[in-house]
């Protein structure tokens, strides 16, 4: 069976901006959000850490992998 290749975004509209283009990786997805996995660091907020979003905040890169 082949693995997934693991979903790559941007996070926008966060925490009045303090995530905002932050890159994260996409962890799991339900009807009313995504929680994701921070690629980079942004003030307190540490790579490695999980974040939950709206579905509207986070924007998925198609055709990228990391």
């Amino acid at each position: 069976m082949r693995k997934k290749k693991p979903m790559i975004g941007t996070i926008v509209g966060v925490l009045d901006g303090a995530l905002d283009g932050v890159q994260a990786q996409l962890m799991r997805r339900t009807k009313i959000g995504s929680t994701v996995q921070l690629l980079e660091s942004k003030d307190t907020f540490r790579k490695g850490e999980s974040v939950h979003l709206s579905r509207a905040a986070f924007t998925i890169h198609k055709g990228e992998t990391p």
